[in-house]
């Protein structure tokens, strides 16, 4: 079951990467525009997750710096590209899902590394 929906995820973002170039070279401008928009926030947020290098910071301080990186990104990036309206409600709203996105995902990830390193300890006993 964990490997159908690590597939799907996969295959999610795979989807997601074809739609983006099948928008940049065959639909409007307002397309491409916004698919130029969407690659560019992924590169904002893959920048941000570069702060886990970062050995002196704890956990906490990393996914902090990641998250508030990330949002302020998608909250100029939607400013930019007109996603929503730009009103107080709907960017406290916005920014929420975002949130809870964001930690979803990390717990994903922060959950799979851990399983790692313990089967990783396991060999090494």
């Amino acid at each position: 079951m964990k490997k159908l929906f690590g597939n799907i995820v996969a295959d999610v973002g795979a989807v997601s990467f074809i739609y983006l170039v099948m928008g940049m070279v065959f639909a409007s401008e307002a397309v491409r525009f916004n698919s130029m928009l969407v690659i560019l926030l992924g590169v904002l947020i893959g920048v941000c997750s570069a702060v886990y290098q970062i050995r002196r910071f704890s956990l906490l301080t990393k996914t902090g710096i990641q998250l508030v990186g990330s949002l302020l990104s998608f909250l100029v990036i939607a400013y930019i590209g007109d996603w929503f309206p730009m009103k107080l409600g709907i960017i406290a709203t916005s920014s929420l899902m975002f949130v809870l996105i964001f930690l979803f995902i990390w717990s994903m990830f922060y959950f799979a590394e851990k399983r790692e390193l313990e089967r990783i300890n396991r060999k090494i006993k």
